[in-house]
């Protein structure tokens, strides 16, 4: 009987110790899992460099006007799309201007028609990129050119305000719908061609 009741009690004990091992080992897992829970970031530096301020202006290269019939004035003709772009950030305000010379053939009154018979209808509606700054003001709706004509065919008209910036004004800017009317002297010659030239002059 003595025998009997020490045979038992190192049976029971090793048991209660590996359940004991068993649930130690469970917690360790869970606790390992937030341990290992990490973040990471970096860091990309990014440069770029602006180009050169510019002060241009574009027009479409020629323009052909309706059938010049003396005694009578052309058809108002839309002299194209007009761009111009002023980058140069100085805080001085920019404005666009037009000048031109006349409609000529040959020397004497009736081989030339003269700039002041020449009237510019500005377009009242300048439109500008998204990313443009400042404002755009359009110069006088109907504008007739005026000047000395020293020399026919040669001698620019004195310009005409197209449209004018502010001193906040960057960026670039069109004007489509800026259209010119030739008044024609009814002893202009007949069946003959006449050619001007259009000067857009942007200054800021």
């Amino acid at each position: 009987m003595f025998e009997n009741a020490s045979i038992p009690t190192p049976a029971r004990r090793p048991a209660r110790l590996i359940i004991g091992i068993a649930m130690a080992g469970s917690l360790i897992a869970v606790g390992s899992s937030h341990a290992f829970a990490a973040t990471a970031s970096g860091t990309q530096t990014v440069t770029g460099t602006t180009q050169a301020g510019v002060l241009s202006v574009t027009a479409p290269g020629s323009l052909v006007l309706a059938t010049l019939v003396g005694g009578t004035s052309t058809p108002a003709t839309n002299l194209g799309s007009l761009s111009w772009t002023d980058t140069l950030n100085s805080a001085t305000a920019s404005s666009v201007t037009l000048a031109a010379t006349d409609l000529y053939y040959a020397a004497g009154a009736a081989g030339h028609i003269n700039f002041t018979n020449f009237t510019i209808s500005v377009d009242q509606a300048p439109t500008g990129d998204s990313l443009d700054t400042g404002a755009v003001t359009a110069g006088t709706a109907s504008q007739t050119l005026t000047g000395a004509d020293t020399t026919p065919g040669t001698t620019f008209s004195a310009p005409i305000t197209l449209a004018t910036g502010n001193t906040l004004t960057v960026g670039t800017w069109t004007q489509a719908g800026n259209k010119i009317t030739v008044g024609v002297p009814a002893a202009t010659i007949p069946s003959t061609t006449f050619t001007a030239t259009i000067q857009y002059t942007i200054t800021g």
